[in-house]
């Protein structure tokens, strides 16, 4: 999905939101490049990173790399391993390039509950075309070998979760599993949202990361 797809989440007052398009830029497309992608764009400024589904390893994976620029994390509809994920193994399978047009619909329609506006699946279905399978399948890869509780542990990070309990590919459960990473994360579940809570419940979303921005300026962190 494109950094698009956040535009209707509101970003707190004093902050600048930037749009971390790595699938267009992280070579290859693992983790670790495209987390340095992301904090890259920050220009050594502190920051906080927000995170969607493959998103989210990225995020925390910053977290863990870049201790001194990274002040906390809102990760949406992800898990520190992917055991939980109901799709990685057809997704790997499917996404060698070329890809036909009617699995990338099928992906696309599982990211959001059914009824759904279908500029939302065009939108996701044409920035899957531009990036291509490959890529995808690379950070998919990536991701699937990766168990971040092996990175060991932030304890002091500020870490909103945000849940979609209508989520077809990650259960709350996998939220839950965040804590075995940032002990200090705070899981919210929105049982009326599905995978991609950022063009569900934009809101919602806007509210998390507020809360996230309170508690990185509470505890006295720049950002």
């Amino acid at each position: 999905m494109s950094p698009d797809s956040f535009g209707d989440v509101p970003v707190p007052a004093r902050c600048t939101g930037i749009g971390a398009a790595w699938m267009e830029h992280a070579r290859p497309c693992t983790l670790l490049n495209a987390a340095q992608y992301a904090v890259d764009l920050a220009q050594g400024e502190p920051c906080v990173v927000v995170g969607h589904s493959t998103g989210g390893a990225i995020a925390a994976t910053a977290a863990f790399a870049f201790p001194d620029q990274v002040r906390g994390l809102l990760l949406i509809d992800s898990g520190p391993d992917m055991r939980g994920h109901t799709a990685v193994a057809s997704m790997l399978e499917e996404l060698s390039d070329p890809v036909q047009d009617e699995v990338l619909i099928r992906h696309a329609r599982r990211n959001v509950p059914a009824g759904s506006p279908e500029a939302w699946i065009d939108a996701m279905v044409d920035y899957a075309r531009r990036v291509g399978g490959d890529v995808a399948a690379e950070v998919l890869a990536d991701q699937a070998a990766t168990d971040l509780r092996t990175h060991g542990t932030l304890p002091r990070l500020p870490v909103e979760v945000f849940h979609g309990g209508l989520d077809p590919k990650r259960s709350p459960d996998d939220a839950a599993a965040w804590r075995d990473v940032f002990p200090r994360a705070r899981v919210v579940v929105d049982e009326a949202v599905g995978h991609t809570p950022q063009l569900e419940a934009p809101l919602a979303v806007g509210a998390a990361l507020d809360r996230l921005i309170e508690r990185v300026r509470s505890a006295g962190l720049p950002g």
